[in-house]
């Protein structure tokens, strides 16, 4: 390829060759990514056809041949009569714009939600690919915050996105995670926007797509104020902001995309950063810049219970779910739909709710003070509000003790849970001392703390 560069290098001494508008003052005919190459020059004949010579001789010399059927010629401004010689001499098809290039979208005119399809498809692909359709609510979470985010985030990085795909994005993403499907059959269990703080704050830490996007479009502007070296940063300033201060630079005849850049100094001095800190910047985060945006959230009492929990994942989000008093509980359940009973069918004796389930159920409470006893914790169980509370103040640190009362207390919570669901939809049921022996072989297994689980390595009988 670098023996093309010098050939088109040559150009700019030839005054038969014309160069493609806003491209002369930096003698730009071609950009070239791996095997992709695009070539530029005004739309006429004769500069077309030296261009296209050049090539021929590169191709000749390097054995490298243009696909005609994956190659297209694209016009600007050029008479039907010019266009149809140019096709006729060269013999590549006419491309229409925009066209993709390296997964985006390439257009003259602001993109609009319908060109946004290959991002939304591709998320749509993977949720409904059958190979996910037996995660679990831990599974999918896992699922959304490294894959399907990470799909838009390389167009985040580039376009500023449309407030319409970011609520579909954002929908497909929420559907998943409550449904496993793109069909909506019931309502979200938490608020996505709570669901985006950080766990500290009572959130799960999923990633806010449009305040990570501003955060994105603020970096090019950055680019723009440091990383003169850059190809399109020395483009911009010379078309564009020609000599002055780019905080002071309007740019009203660019393209949208531009002006969106340059509009990102107010996402800047929202968050208190003036144009002289900018400068200061020897680097730029994106996550950082991205905490700005979206503020300081007040941190909930109980997140050492999730956020320092060294249980499994699937654990740890039913034990959320629990705090937050959002399972499906039949008394929830009959808000929504008709219910034919509301008994819990862990005790069959009262009516179900998540008060009930944990602990005030016999059945759960007689689990949770076995699992007491096992951890040499001399009280008995009592309502949730309460054992939360109590975890809260007697489970902080990193002792032995306390990383194994909250791991117990997320394993616990979370088998008691698939014991109801056992019940209710498989009508399978397990003694108390089925699952107590099952919290303690989960905890051995996870954690491994050999000095203190040798302490406890006992298993309570039934009686005890």
């Amino acid at each position: 390829m670098e023996y093309l560069n010098r050939q088109l290098r040559t150009f700019k001494r030839q005054r038969d060759f014309n160069f493609r508008p806003k491209c002369a003052r930096m003698n730009i005919t071609h950009l070239g990514f791996t095997d992709d190459l695009l070539l530029f020059c005004r739309g006429n004949f004769v500069s077309v056809q030296m261009l296209y010579n050049c090539f021929q001789i590169f191709s000749q010399a390097s054995g490298l041949v243009a696909n005609a059927d994956k190659s297209s010629i694209y016009f600007g401004g050029v008479c039907k009569d010019d266009q149809n010689a140019i096709l006729q001499a060269l013999g590549f098809t006419k491309g229409e714009l925009p066209f993709r290039y390296l997964g985006i979208p390439l257009s003259t005119k602001r993109t609009n939600v319908l060109q946004y399809k290959p991002l939304l498809d591709k998320i749509l692909n993977k949720i409904t690919s059958w190979t996910f359709s037996f995660l679990s609510y831990a599974g999918r979470l896992q699922f959304i915050k490294f894959v399907l985010f990470s799909i838009q985030i390389f167009w985040s990085q580039v376009f500023v996105l449309p407030k319409k795909v970011v609520q579909l994005i954002e929908s497909l993403c929420k559907r998943f995670l409550w449904t496993c499907s793109v069909d909506m059959s019931r309502k979200a269990l938490i608020a996505w926007e709570r669901l985006c703080y950080p766990k500290a704050a009572g959130g799960l830490g999923l990633l806010d797509v449009h305040a990570w996007n501003a955060a994105a479009i603020c970096k090019l502007l950055w680019n723009l104020c440091k990383k003169k070296d850059k190809l399109w940063v020395q483009w911009v300033h010379i078309y564009y902001v020609k000599g002055r201060r780019v905080w002071d630079s309007q740019a009203n005849q660019a393209s949208w995309v531009i002006r969106k850049i340059l509009k990102a100094k107010l996402i800047f001095e929202k968050v208190g950063i003036l144009e002289q800190d900018v400068y200061q910047m020897d680097s730029f985060s994106i996550k950082k810049l991205y905490c700005k945006i979206r503020g300081d959230c007040p941190k909930v009492e109980w997140r050492r219970l999730i956020c320092s929990n060294h249980g499994a994942p699937r654990w740890t989000f039913i034990l959320y779910l629990a705090i937050y008093k959002r399972l499906l509980t039949k008394d929830r359940v009959a808000q929504l739909i008709s219910v034919d009973s509301l008994v819990c069918p862990l005790c069959n004796d009262r009516n179900e709710s998540a008060d009930h389930v944990f602990f005030s159920c016999q059945y759960s409470s007689a689990i949770w003070d076995k699992l007491l006893q096992w951890q040499g914790i001399n009280r008995v169980s009592g309502e949730w509000k309460n054992e939360v509370d109590w975890a809260v103040k007697n489970s902080k640190g990193r002792s032995t003790g306390a990383i194994i009362y909250r791991m117990t207390l997320a394993c616990g919570v979370y088998c008691i849970w698939h014991e109801r669901n056992l019940r209710l939809f498989q009508q399978r049921s397990r003694p108390a001392s089925a699952l107590i022996r099952q919290v303690i072989q989960e905890v051995h297994y996870m954690l491994r703390l050999q000095r203190k689980l040798e302490e406890l390595s006992f298993i309570p009988k039934e009686g005890e």
